[in-house]
């Protein structure tokens, strides 16, 4: 890498150079002086720089500085907003997720009616009652009953039709 190549590198910042762009830039800077004073005198420059704002920023007086952007904002907009309680925080819930606050309302019910249409599906005696019907055009179905519960079979009738 000639000097002219790496000048635009000796400015960067840590990460913003590629791995290969890194390597090439410490291969190049280990062989030339100019290079490495330049590298030197912009790490000082960026530290003069970044000490400079740090001291004007802490001779400036921020104290005020939140009470002059609750003033910017229309009164309105933060007065009022927080419902005291957990009957008006639920309704402040309700109000910004509509989908999900009802989702979650009708959970329960869904899970209820899911178990009220299973209960009643067994018998007194415990077993479960199947109810389903299979309907095939030339063909017979068939139903074994087995441990597992019961299986259909649809099949060719077998008196040739």
């Amino acid at each position: 890498m000639k000097c002219a190549g790496a000048a635009p590198l000796l400015g960067s910042r840590p990460g913003e150079l590629d791995p290969a762009e890194e390597a090439a830039l410490s291969a190049h800077l280990s062989t030339c002086e100019a290079c490495r004073a330049r590298q030197a005198d912009q790490d000082a420059l960026a530290r003069v720089v970044e000490n400079g704002l740090l001291g004007e920023a802490a001779r400036r007086d921020f104290s005020s500085f939140a009470d002059g952007v609750m003033a910017r904002i229309p009164a309105s907009a933060w007065q009022g907003a927080a419902t005291p309680g957990l009957l008006g925080r639920l309704l402040e819930l309700f109000r910004r997720h509509r989908v999900l606050a009802t989702a979650s309302a009708l959970a329960p019910a869904l899970a209820a009616l899911a178990l009220y249409l299973y209960i009643g599906r067994t018998t007194g005696t415990g077993a479960v009652e199947f109810s389903v019907e299979v309907t095939s055009e030339d063909l017979a179905p068939m139903v074994l009953d087995t441990s597992d519960g019961p299986i259909i079979l649809v099949g060719e009738a077998s008196d040739g039709t």
